[in-house]
C-alpha cells in the first residue's frame, strides 16, 4: 500500500526519523555522490541529498507522489541535478551506478512489501561494489505487553454472551489480530529484547524468524506483546519506535494473546514471531509460552491474522493450483476494451460500444466513461515514467 500525501509529510515531520536521516546524508555526501533514493515519494531525501552537494540523484517510486518531485527540485535550486522517475526500481535502467543508497521502505516493522527484493535487485544492478547504505541495519524488538482497557473489553465481550448469542467463533478472527500502535511506556510489563538484526547492505532473505525470553519481575497480567525496530544509520546515526518520548513516527506493531497471562515474579515468558511474505506483502505469526520454576513449558498456540485476512474460505480456492478461472463481469470489460483500444477509436467511441453491450452491465454511456478511464490509465501506463 502507498502513503498518502500526508503520510508523507507526516514522515518528514517526525524530528527523530527525519533528522537523523539528514545528519546521516550529510556526513557521505559529497561533490561525487551519485545517490539512489529508492522508494522516494515525492524526493524529499533526494532533493535534501542534492543541496548537500550530491552530482546526481536518482529519486525512484511507484505512487504517483513523486510527480510533486520536480517542482519540490525546482524551488530548490537542484533540478538540474535530480532525476525523478515513477517506476519499480526492478523495471528501471539507470544510466550509472550510484555510490550512495538512502530508502526507508518499511512499515510498522522493517519488513515491507518487496523491501529487500529491491534491494538485492539494488545491489545487483544499481549501486557501485563500494556503495555506501545510508540505513545499514535494523533491528527488531519485542516485550511482554499489558493491553488497552478497551482491547480487555472485546475480549470480555467474547467470552459473554451479550443477548444469549455465543460470540465464541469470532474470537481467531478478533485476537489473532495484530494492529499498529503508538503505546504509552507504561504498557510494558517487561524491558525490551532484541529478536534480530537486518544486515541492510548484505540481507537477501525476506523472511524473518526471532525469539525473545524475559524472566518476570512482579506479578502481571499479560495480554499481548509490543514490536518494533530500530534503525542504525551511517555515521553512528540512530532513531528507534520504541514506546516512550523519542519513538518515532512508525509505532510499534501489537501481537495480542488468545488468552491473558497471570505470571509471577521469577515466571520465564517466551515469544517466537515470525515475518512471513505473501504476495506483494507481509503477514505475521507468532506463538508464547511460559514455564514457572523448574516445570514444563507451556506452549499458547500459534498465532497468525490470515484468518481475519480471508475471512471467507470460498475465496482460497482462487489462488488454488487447480482452480480454471473464467471471465466475470470485470474480466469481459477488460476483454471488450482490449479488442476496441485500437489507436484508431476515441474514448467517448468505446465508451458508446461498451455501453450498448448488455452482457457488460453499464447502465449508460457515462458510467462506461467513467470505468473506462481507469482501465486507459491501467493499459497506457508505461512501467518507467520519467518526469
Amino acid at each position: 500500500m502507498s502513503y498518502s500525501l500526508e503520510g508523507y509529510l507526516a514522515m518528514i515531520a517526525d524530528p527523530f526519523r527525519t533528522g537523523a536521516y539528514a545528519r546521516a546524508l550529510q556526513r557521505v555526501v559529497g561533490p561525487e555522490s551519485i545517490v539512489l533514493d529508492l522508494g522516494a515519494g515525492f524526493g524529499y531525501f533526494a532533493i535534501l541529498a542534492a543541496c548537500y552537494g550530491a552530482r546526481h540523484v536518482y529519486a525512484v517510486e511507484t505512487s504517483e507522489a513523486i510527480a510533486l518531485g520536480p517542482a519540490l527540485a525546482r524551488a530548490n535550486g537542484v533540478a538540474d541535478r535530480v532525476t525523478f522517475l515513477q517506476a519499480d526500481s526492478r523495471d528501471v535502467e539507470l544510466p550509472e551506478r550510484a555510490n550512495i543508497l538512502v530508502e526507508d521502505v518499511r512499515g510498522v516493522l522493517p519488513f515491507h512489501r518487496a523491501r529487500f527484493d529491491l534491494l538485492v535487485d539494488a545491489r545487483a544492478r544499481h549501486l557501485t561494489p563500494d556503495a555506501r547504505f545510508v540505513a545499514v541495519r535494523d533491528r527488531v524488538w519485542a516485550a511482554p505487553a499489558r493491553q488497552s482497557s478497551a482491547s480487555r473489553s472485546h475480549r470480555d465481550l467474547l467470552r459473554g454472551r451479550p443477548h444469549g448469542v455465543d460470540l465464541g467463533a469470532l474470537r481467531p478472527f478478533v485476537l489473532d489480530q495484530a494492529c499498529g500502535a503508538r503505546p504509552d511506556v507504561s504498557r510494558l510489563a517487561a524491558a525490551g529484547q532484541c529478536l534480530g538484526v537486518l544486515e541492510l547492505e548484505t540481507r537477501s532473505d525476506p523472511s524473518f524468524e526471532g525469539v525473545g525470553e524475559w524472566t518476570i519481575s512482579a506479578g502481571e497480567v499479560v495480554d499481548g506483546f509490543l514490536l518494533w525496530f530500530e534503525a542504525e544509520l551511517c555515521g553512528g546515526e540512530r532513531f528507534s519506535a520504541a514506546p516512550g518520548p523519542a519513538q518515532s513516527v512508525h509505532g510499534c506493531l501489537c501481537v495480542p494473546l488468545r488468552e491473558s497471562l497471570a505470571v509471577v515474579a521469577g515466571d520465564r515468558l517466551g515469544l517466537r514471531f515470525w515475518a512471513v511474505p505473501v504476495g506483494s506483502d507481509y503477514t505475521w505469526a507468532w506463538e508464547s509460552w511460559t514455564q514457572r520454576e523448574a516445570g514444563a513449558r507451556m506452549h499458547g498456540p500459534r498465532q497468525t491474522p490470515l484468518p481475519s485476512i480471508c475471512m471467507d474460505p470460498y475465496l482460497l480456492e482462487f489462488v488454488s493450483a487447480a482452480h480454471r478461472p473464467r471471465l466475470g463481469r470485470e474480466g469481459l470489460r477488460w476483454q471488450a476494451a482490449i479488442g476496441l483500444a485500437d489507436g484508431l477509436r476515441s474514448n467517448r467511441e468505446i465508451a458508446v460500444a461498451l455501453a450498448a453491450s448488455p452482457q457488460l452491465g453499464f447502465s449508460s454511456e457515462s458510467a462506461a466513461a467513467g470505468w473506462l478511464h481507469q482501465f486507459v490509465m491501467t493499459v497506457e501506463a508505461e512501467a518507467v515514467r520519467k518526469l
